[in-house]
């Protein structure tokens, strides 16, 4: 996926840089490449729009588009603004001391969370880990199969024993411990944040399989407003944890992850 996607943007860059004079239209043209390759790489589409507003205004700019070297301009603006968007700074993915280490994988319906769950996992195996998956996600048709699929497809255990998620999930950790798997990740089921049985299952989950909370957000009178209109802090506030992303790249993508 990185390949394509570093592909397609070398490709609108190098046509970019082809060019002496920069229109608007132009830069249009090619931030609608951008996004069209952004999606397709599975970053949600608020985040790409969002994005590519941010380097819009600032590739318009009379600085940019008066400078020698325009299109190199652009470019780097691109390049700043992926950066702002992936938090600035690159952050290791850190996992619990604790064996095994648990990742819950939790987001709303049509996150892309199992797919997510498999690329944690062969990242993880890169760097000399052990992990196991577990299909927990019992309501979408197809879901544990498309997991066992991807894992036979990365060379990782796969485990999925019962009709129950909390069961299954918790089944899943005890199953690590006894093969020696160093991390267990835990496909879980997607839902909306006014689902209120689905949201109480995820949190049977997380308790059940004792995912430690990576930091537990303090909520302000000021920021009650914010609980009821955001999905993300609703779901903050059920899990009574943060929901982080697992790597620096995870951060422009959609499924969140709970350590």
């Amino acid at each position: 996926m990185f390949d394509t996607l570093t592909d397609r943007l070398d490709g609108i860059f190098k046509r970019l840089r082809s060019r002496g004079k920069l229109h608007p239209k132009q830069v249009d043209g090619a931030l609608a490449e951008m996004r069209v390759a952004l999606l397709e790489a599975d970053v949600s589409a608020e985040v790409a729009d969002d994005l590519l507003a941010r380097v819009r205004d600032r590739a318009l700019s009379e600085e940019v588009m008066k400078s020698l070297t325009p299109a190199q301009q652009v470019v780097k603006v691109v390049r700043d603004e992926l950066q702002s968007t992936m938090g600035g700074t690159q952050v290791a993915f850190t996992l619990p001391s604790v064996r095994p280490a648990v990742v819950m994988m939790a987001g709303v319906q049509g996150s892309g969370k199992t797919t997510a769950c498999a690329k944690i996992a062969l990242h993880l195996k890169s760097k000399g880990k052990r992990p196991l998956l577990v299909a927990a996600d019992l309501w979408r048709p197809a879901a544990v199969e498309q997991l066992f699929t991807l894992g036979r497809e990365i060379g990782v255990d796969v485990v999925s024993d019962g009709k129950d998620a909390v069961k299954v999930a918790k089944g899943g950790v005890k199953h690590a411990g006894r093969e020696g798997h160093d991390v267990v990740i835990v496909d879980t089921a997607g839902r909306l944040h006014v689902d209120e049985d689905m949201m109480r299952e995820a949190r049977r989950v997380k308790e059940a399989i004792e995912v430690r909370p990576s930091g537990v957000p303090r909520r302000s009178d000021e920021e009650l407003d914010e609980i009821l209109r955001s999905p993300i802090a609703l779901w903050n506030a059920v899990f009574g944890v943060a929901v982080l992303a697992a790597i620096a790249w995870l951060m422009i993508f959609k499924p969140f992850v709970v350590l």
